[in-house]
């Protein structure tokens, strides 16, 4: 989230502050729709995302929103991964 966090083009869904955030983590990259990013990270570095409302349509339609990327990081994911997948969405940030 730190890294993540300080990036103008990435939006990201809920409390910034990692100790306050369970291992879900959603996100939006400004001007880019969440599937083209699921899509992106997947191709890129198999990295596996869901996108779109996640069930709670209320809440991105009550926020003007379409929806958002989820990654869902936990025991069974290294330190290595979490870099990679920041990285990458850095990356695509950029473009």
């Amino acid at each position: 989230t730190e890294s993540l966090a300080g990036n103008e083009k990435i939006s990201i869904i809920g409390p910034k502050e990692a100790e306050k955030r369970g291992g879900i983590f959603s996100f939006n990259i400004k001007g880019i729709d969440a599937h083209h990013v699921s899509k992106i990270l997947d191709a890129s570095k198999s990295i596996m995302t869901r996108s779109g409302a996640h069930c709670v349509h209320s809440w991105f339609n009550k926020h003007s929103m379409k929806g958002s990327a989820r990654a869902s990081l936990y025991i069974y994911n290294t330190e290595e991964e979490a870099q990679i997948f920041a990285d990458e969405v850095k990356k695509i940030a950029s473009m």
